[in-house]
Parts: structure tokens; sequence; C-alpha cells
């Protein structure tokens, strides 16, 4: 049984072990002994950091989609879910049994609006390795793959009618596991929830792109992402963090405001249980100083 109703986790990286799941070379020297070799040492910090954080408490963590290098590139023609079956499903296991929950963020060249056909097929294929990697860890459909709605290409409605098209359009195996997240440019949580009526996606509210791009209350908008998961997609999820100074609005600190990020959580509480992905740069060091201040602070 979780020791807080809350779950915390951060992304990919653990800055206070040294550990990454992302471990990769380049497209030049990529063969398949390289791949193998690659593979097993990202398993084994992803095992090392799921150890981690479990001792620390913190039940969420972002895998990064590098786990498997060039996973939805022609290059990797390795069969990686059947040679690694062993090692996946005992990180699996692993978190299930300690109700861990994790997800996978693909990066910006997985653009699932994007007027390129080409880029659409990648797009899925990126996707699509991502919900294999969970199927082969043997998870449910709460352990998810977050994607922004990406480019407006001049047209924002026709932009959205297309990501609503090509999310209707995915095959059930990714679909269970897609969620859609507001951005700090193009996209609010008022776009997120009218793409999520078209399509059925749960919605994750990103705290930051939120407040650089705003599109109403967290009285208004959150009760309804709230609606947007369902009960085999688990708790909702929202993202944290911290503007940079003197940086683009939207853009990370390295650290957490204790004050704000306390202030955040209890405003959020009221809308009912949750979990939290903390996006600061400083990784798994900023998520223990963030909640060593707010029990501090409790004093």
């Amino acid at each position: 049984m979780r020791a807080n109703p809350i779950g915390f986790g951060y992304a990919c990286i653990s800055e206070l072990t040294g550990r990454t799941t992302g471990h990769t070379c380049t497209l030049k020297f990529t063969t398949p002994d390289r791949l193998h070799q690659l593979i097993r040492q990202n398993l084994d910090e992803l095992q090392a950091i799921l150890e981690h954080n479990v001792a620390n408490d913190w039940r969420l963590f972002r895998i990064s989609s590098g786990i498997i290098p060039f996973a939805s590139h022609p290059i990797n023609k390795l069969k990686w879910w059947n040679e690694f079956a062993r090692p996946l499903a005992q990180v699996g296991k692993y978190a299930r049994t300690n109700q861990l929950r994790l997800s996978m963020h693909p990066g910006q060249f997985t653009v699932l609006n994007s007027p390129d056909a080409r880029i659409r097929r990648a797009s899925v294929a990126e996707l699509a390795f991502a919900a294999r990697f969970f199927d082969a860890l043997r998870l449910n459909a709460e352990h998810k793959i977050i994607v922004h709605i990406d480019g407006v290409y001049g047209n924002k409605p026709s932009a959205m009618k297309r990501f609503e098209r090509e999310s209707n359009n995915l095959p059930a195996e990714i679909r269970r596991r897609l969620v859609i997240e507001n951005d700090e440019r193009s996209y609010t949580v008022a776009d997120a929830l009218a793409i999520s009526d078209q399509c059925g996606l749960p919605v994750v509210f990103d705290y930051l792109h939120d407040r650089a791009n705003p599109s109403g209350t967290i009285d208004d908008l959150m009760p309804r992402v709230f609606r947007t998961w369902r009960a085999r997609d688990g708790k909702p999820k929202v993202h944290f963090s911290s503007q940079a100074r003197a940086a683009r609005p939207g853009k990370h600190a390295g650290w957490v405001d204790p004050l704000e990020f306390k202030a955040t959580l209890r405003a959020w509480k009221q809308f009912g249980e949750f979990d939290v992905m903390l996006e600061a740069k400083r990784k798994d060091a900023a998520l223990e100083r963030a909640l060593r201040e707010i029990r501090r602070r409790k004093q």
C-alpha cells in the first residue's frame, strides 16, 4: 500500500544515482552487437532506478524512449521483445509488485498531426514501439504514452482535426495507452479537452505549460481533465515544474519552488486523487528537495 495517496515521480535520469535509461550511440556506429549491449545496459539501469525510487517511495517514473536504441528505425532489426523477454518480464513484475507507474514521452519527431504522411507513419511506428515495450513488461493500461498535439501548420482547426483522425485510426494496443498534453505555445488545456471529446483520450494537465498558455481557471479545467481518465487508465496524471528564470515562458527550472508546489498540490486535491510527474531539470534531486521542503514547512 502506498504511503502517500499522491504518487510522485520524475523523468528518465536519476541525478542522485547517476543512472539513465537512455544510453545510445550514433547511427553510424550502430551494429547488432552494440544494440544488444546498450539494451542490456539500459534495462539494468532501469531496474536500478526503480529500486532507488521504491526506497524513496517515489512511484512514478518516465522511461526514456531511447531505452531500445533506434527501436522504430530500420537499422534495428532485433526482435528485442523476444531476445530480452526475461529481463523485461522481471522489470514489469517489479513494477507491479511495488505499485509503480511507468510512462514514456516520445520526442519532438513524433508528430501525429503533421501534414507529411511520412512523418505521420514514422510517428505511428514510434508509438507502436512504446506500446510494445509496455506490453513486453506485461503492464496494464495505467502505464501511459504521452504526446503533444504539436504543430498548427497555419490552420489550427485543420491540424486538430488531423490529430483526431490519426489518433482514432491507431491500433487498439496504442490507443489504450495514449494520453495528450497541453503545451506552452500552440495547444491549451481547453484545446486538449476539445480533442479528447472527439477521440476519447485522457488529458495530462501540465501546470507550467498552462501558466504560459492559459485557457481558463483550474476550477473549470481540472474537473474536466480528471473526467477524461477512466478506471482502466488509473488515476489522473499531472505535470509540475517551476519557470526557469530569465528564460522563455514554459522552460523548466532546475529546481522547484516549494511554496508554489505545495500550494498547487493543495489546490488540485479538491478535485480528487492524482499522480504528479515532476519535470524539473535536476530530476530526482529536485523531487527529493521539494518533498523535504514541503514536509519541513508542515512542522
